[in-house]
């Protein structure tokens, strides 16, 4: 889902104007900082993007994906053979000079990354589409951009949103600014408990 589709669902929850481009261009403001609150009070994996590109046949280099965060590095790089995830390694760049070969062809099994690149070992046999999990910077996130989390998500998002629109937009009275507000705390909250139970388990030494 665009992040665009996501605001214009707000805007017509709202009772606003979804022509309004002034009111779409705020609420792009508040979802970008409702996207920064998600990894202060949860670690679910939201902004953990999935990007590919396609390393072509006789090259060995690739351009980081749009929205990568730099410094952090991909948390897991792969291409698909026969239905199966086959990973490609990451190396220290030292540790790299020991695989790479500039003249050799073949399967790409380990990468590294400098200057905005990643590189390979060798150089791909064939053209072959490579993915790439990774952070992603929500300063670069645009109207235009694919939201990377679940259905149950995008809501704590829009709760999220609405609360600095009631907040900080409107002259609100009711409180459906404070309302919106402890939604999406709620939201973000269940979404750390549903993290500490799928992936670091609900009881001591799971």
């Amino acid at each position: 889902m665009l992040i665009s589709e996501i605001i214009t669902e707000v805007i017509d929850e709202i009772g606003g104007d979804s022509e309004d481009s002034t009111l779409s261009a705020k609420l792009l403001t508040f979802a970008k900082g409702a996207l920064r609150r998600f990894p202060l009070l949860c670690r679910d994996r939201l902004l953990y993007a999935t990007s590919y590109a396609t390393l072509e046949a006789g090259e060995n280099t690739l351009s980081v994906p749009t929205y990568f965060l730099a410094g952090k590095g991909p948390k897991a790089v792969w291409y698909e053979e026969s239905g199966r995830r086959e990973i490609i390694h990451k190396l220290t760049d030292e540790k790299f000079i020991d695989y790479y070969n500039s003249e050799a062809t073949g399967v790409p099994r380990y990468y590294h990354i400098a200057s905005g690149t990643i590189e390979f070992d060798v150089k791909s046999n064939v053209d072959r589409v490579i993915y790439f999990n990774h952070l992603c910077e929500v300063d670069d996130i645009t109207a235009t951009s694919v939201f990377f989390g679940s259905s149950d998500m995008i809501e704590i998002l829009k709760d999220g949103i609405k609360a600095t629109y009631y907040t900080d937009y409107t002259e609100d009275t009711t409180g459906r600014g404070d309302k919106k507000a402890a939604q999406f705390e709620d939201g973000l909250n269940k979404l750390d408990s549903r993290y500490m139970r799928e992936f670091l388990g609900t009881h001591a030494g799971d």
